[in-house]
């Protein structure tokens, strides 16, 4: 009978590592290669134990999946669609239905499902958040650090992104360094961009904050070209940011086509860097500089840790944090 020596000897790995795996241990962070590489090789050895614990008793469950705005909403921002497609994917691997609530809705039957993941954060009232606490069921969140309110979550690490931008921008020459920063209407107000708060800590801390050079979207093309457009009749061609941090690719779409109309050439007058490195990044013109966000894995991990949560409940919560990856192309001054 094959055992996890064989399989770490055969996969070229530890056997610590051969455990968690087959264990869908969610704070392991190996690549997809290795994992496959793993499990490979616990077919080819014929080891059942993992297959027991990969089927596991919630093959024909539902998950609740929630997400803050509408289909169309998510349409124009792939980047929440890619982190539901990494969730389905996933469940649909473990043989777990994935049911999706759509808005600020009163989420008829969430509690007939097994446990439930969150897109987003910010973007709920407090009386949904309270909602939540009061499920019997695991809720798990994704894109959004939660831990302060006791749910388990999956976030990426922005805080040290911010910081890297301006300092690329920085030392690429930029002085005069602004944020097109975005917010989403809630049923308690608006939602505010963690970005920013970033950005204004970062910017404080070197002595070049300037409120004056941020300006707000709405995280869709229009917002971000109407919001460039206003700000451009606002200031002088000397005043204007000669670098600008941009809250996510779509908006950044939008910010392009204002500078086209104004005659302004990006980079050269303005250095543009923005978020998720979508698929559109790389065809805008020019192609976007962007801050690769691994949108379908943060679904698929959300996934895993949902698990981890239904198998082990009294597990104190946790957060799951990913990396990313400035991808410099020709919107910015490299």
């Amino acid at each position: 009978m094959a055992t996890i020596k064989d399989i770490a000897k055969k996969a070229n790995v530890s056997q610590a590592t051969v455990s968690r795996i087959l264990n869908y241990d969610p704070t392991l962070s190996v690549n997809d290669e290795t994992r496959k590489r793993v499990f490979a090789a616990a077919e080819a050895l014929n080891y059942t134990k993992h297959k027991q614990k990969n089927s596991r008793h919630y093959s024909g469950k539902n998950v609740a999946v929630i997400f803050f705005g509408n289909q169309i909403q998510e349409i124009n921002d792939s980047y929440y669609y890619s982190i539901r497609d990494g969730i389905e994917e996933k469940l649909s691997e473990q043989k777990i239905n994935a049911v999706l609530y759509y808005g600020h809705s009163e989420w008829n039957g969430i509690e007939d499902c097994i446990g439930v993941l969150v897109l987003g954060g910010d973007q709920y009232a407090k009386d949904e958040i309270s909602k939540l606490k009061k499920l019997s069921i695991p809720v798990v969140f994704v894109d959004s650090n939660m831990l302060k309110e006791n749910f388990s979550c999956v976030y990426s690490d922005f805080s040290s992104v911010v910081d890297s931008i301006i300092s690329h921008f920085i030392a690429h020459g930029s002085k005069r360094i602004g944020m097109l920063a975005g917010e989403l209407p809630n049923v308690s107000g608006t939602s505010h961009d963690f970005r920013l708060e970033d950005f204004k800590r970062c910017m404080k801390d070197r002595g070049l904050y300037d409120d004056k050079r941020v300006f707000i979207g709405a995280y869709d093309p229009d917002s971000g070209y109407a919001a460039i457009r206003q700000a451009l009749n606002s200031f002088s061609r000397n005043d204007f940011p000669d670098a600008l941090l941009i809250s996510n690719d779509a908006m950044a779409i939008g910010a392009l086509k204002a500078f086209k109309e104004a005659k302004i050439d990006v980079p050269k007058d303005v250095s543009i860097i923005s978020f998720n490195d979508t698929i559109s990044a790389q065809y805008a013109n020019p192609p976007l500089s962007s801050i690769r966000i691994e949108s379908n894995e943060m679904g698929r991990r959300a996934v895993d840790l949902l698990i981890d949560r239904l198998d082990s409940p009294d597990r104190v919560p946790y957060m799951i944090m990913l990396g990313t990856k400035l991808i410099l192309r020709e919107s910015s001054v490299n």
